[in-house]
């Protein structure tokens, strides 16, 4: 599952740009685990835009952060 889209809060990214810097854009706007995490899960790679964002991460069949976190012992 991609999760929420992301664009909305990608406005203030500035493309091309990698996972750092996309993961920067949407915390400062605000966004919550719910797009986060799917972008921490992306390739570390460069974006185009924002819809290459969301076909990245409607491609992406990795974990979300929430099923890769260890449990404590």
């Amino acid at each position: 599952m991609a999760g929420t889209d992301p664009r909305p809060y990608l406005a203030e990214a500035k493309y091309p740009c990698g996972r750092d810097e996309l993961l920067r854009a949407a915390a400062a706007a605000g966004a919550g685990d719910d797009v986060l995490g799917p972008l921490g899960a992306l390739p570390a790679s460069d974006y185009a835009d924002g819809d290459g964002v969301w076909d990245a991460m409607c491609a992406c069949d990795g974990a979300s952060i929430h099923d890769t976190a260890k449990e404590a012992p």
